[in-house]
């Protein structure tokens, strides 16, 4: 058979390791985490990670008590005699996103991390392990048609709810990014946005310095002037109140970053936004996507 599936409490033992065949990780019970190439991320119950070919990775539980065990399924398969065994399968080439991150067909061959908000992926592995394990006659049959169902969950997964995966490409920076935006008007960590995005502290910062050019706390303190600007424009909301929902609590803090980054006091630059016309191709002061200052 192409595949293999089987049911492991995680433990110490196993080190780093790379496969030579695509896998499919269900956590089952417990917390702890999974070490994905550079990365640490926090795993719970009802995680799935797709790891294709060569991914090197390893489970570690959150405590070495046996009473608290990291449980995880795995179906590992070589990919290519799969979709040999599936080829022709009504509709299957249409499933292009679960395909591709499962090896079936090409891609840009990342890992995925996502949740099991509808229980489709424990019915999953619980049904297929147990099929498995007791090879009553049609097992493998069973298996293969219970293998499309999760391939069709996890396109429409895909598809549906980008936002709620962890990918090992520029996906987990795009989640950054919304918990940040998400978040101005409260303390904001590279450490609590690393998390966001399922990257290592280490990791996060190099690839938020290649995605956004700037340093993380460069770039937040930016997006809180921009909002300021927002909000001058089209509240009338105090430069208290203003410096407070964007994450100042310090007023006299709030008006130094904002006349370093807009080149006016907050009062001066509502006064100017309001005296200026707005007709057409008339100059209005304002600030740009970056939070510089432009007329």
């Amino acid at each position: 058979m192409p595949f293999y599936i089987n049911r492991v409490s995680e433990s110490y033992e196993i080190g780093y390791h790379a496969h030579e065949f695509t896998e499919i990780s269900y956590v089952g019970e417990g917390e702890g985490h999974q070490y994905i190439g550079e990365e640490r991320l926090r795993v719970r119950r009802g995680d799935l990670f797709t790891l294709p070919l060569g991914a090197s990775h390893v489970f570690r539980p959150s405590s070495a008590n046996a009473g608290k065990p990291l449980v995880v399924y795995n179906f590992i398969f070589e990919a290519e005699r799969m979709a040999e065994a599936l080829r022709g399968f009504p509709g299957l080439d249409r499933l292009e996103r679960a395909l591709s991150c499962l090896d079936l067909a090409p891609g840009d061959g990342g890992w995925r991390k996502l949740q099991d908000r509808t229980g489709a992926f424990e019915a999953f592995f619980s049904t297929a392990y147990a099929e498995f394990a007791g090879r009553r006659t049609g097992y493998q049959t069973r298996i293969y048609a219970l293998f499309v169902v999760l391939l069709t969950e996890i396109e429409r997964r895909l598809a549906d709810e980008p936002e709620n995966t962890r990918t090992g490409h520029a996906g987990g920076i795009e989640d950054a990014l919304a918990f940040i935006r998400a978040s101005l008007a409260l303390p904001i960590t590279a450490a609590r946005a690393a998390e966001a995005a399922g990257l290592s502290e280490r990791h996060f910062y190099r690839l938020f310095a290649k995605a956004t050019g700037l340093t993380f706390s460069s770039y937040v303190q930016r997006l809180r002037i921009e909002r300021g600007c927002e909000l001058l424009r089209h509240t009338r909301l105090s430069v208290q109140e203003i410096a407070e929902s964007v994450g100042y609590q310090d007023r006299g803090h709030f008006l130094d970053v904002f006349k370093k980054i807009t080149g006016l006091a907050p009062r001066a630059y509502r006064s100017s936004y309001e005296k200026l016309p707005d007709e057409g191709g008339a100059w209005v002061r304002g600030c740009d996507r970056a939070g510089h200052r432009v007329l």
